[in-house]
């Protein structure tokens, strides 16, 4: 959590002044580039991001995203795999790949990451990249509910009044 302080004050400040410092950008750019994972996860997003390229900073490139963020989840950084899960899904920066993207949404829900564990959730849920399993849909998002996650405790509750899922 001390690491990703200066990270979420750095993205609060970006959004309130809707500017990113030079130098700003060339700090997390040297601490990305030195292997720092949280600094590289922020490079990635600012990259995949739509609000940064407009030359605020970061011009948008799906393929530098993708590099980041997975520099960062081969470190197991649970958010970056969030992230990099997401760009295969969607095929953003690399060729859509669903197995891909399940691989690294269930490596981030391993570590706890609620919105991994609630994207896996509904991925058993609809049967997308997975096979259908009501059971294995309600695990994860309990998990997710039990971190407070909104959507997560939503599902959950559907699940429960429509007896889906429930041993």
């Amino acid at each position: 959590m001390r690491k990703l302080l200066p990270i979420v004050l750095v993205l609060f400040a970006s959004q309130v002044f809707g500017e990113l410092a030079p130098a700003l950008v060339a700090d997390i750019r040297k601490k990305a580039e030195a292997g720092d994972a949280a600094s590289q996860s922020l490079l990635g997003y600012w990259y995949a991001s739509d609000q940064y390229d407009t030359g605020r900073g970061v011009l948008e490139d799906h393929k530098e995203a993708v590099k980041w963020y997975r520099k960062a989840a081969e470190q197991g950084y649970a958010l970056a795999q969030v992230k990099l899960g997401g760009m295969y899904g969607s095929g953003r920066g690399v060729p859509q790949d669903h197995k891909e993207a399940i691989k690294w949404c269930r490596k981030a829900a391993m570590q706890g990451n609620a919105r991994a564990q609630f994207n896996l959730g509904l991925s058993y849920a609809d049967g997308r990249d997975v096979l259908k399993d009501d059971e294995e849909a309600v695990k994860w998002f309990r998990k997710a509910a039990e971190q407070g996650d909104v959507k997560a405790q939503y599902a959950l509750g559907f699940r429960y009044a429509a007896g889906r899922g429930m041993p």
